[in-house]
């Protein structure tokens, strides 16, 4: 009886560890994302508008 306390316990251990890990694992990927879309925004804020050419070109007739 002994050894299974044992092991219920490692298997409590090792439950809580992979819900850590996986709880980190979900933090990093929501930060890298967030990251990411901040300097999506700060990029598009210094491209130049785009234009299409041909309304632009007037022919000297």
């Amino acid at each position: 009886m002994k050894n299974l306390n044992s092991d219920i316990r490692l298997t409590d251990a090792l439950e809580r560890q992979l819900l850590a890990q996986a709880i980190e694992s979900q933090q990093a990927y929501a930060l890298d994302r967030a990251v990411k879309q901040f300097f999506q925004k700060i990029i598009s804020f210094f491209k130049a508008p785009k234009t299409s050419m041909h309304h632009k070109v007037s022919t000297a007739h």
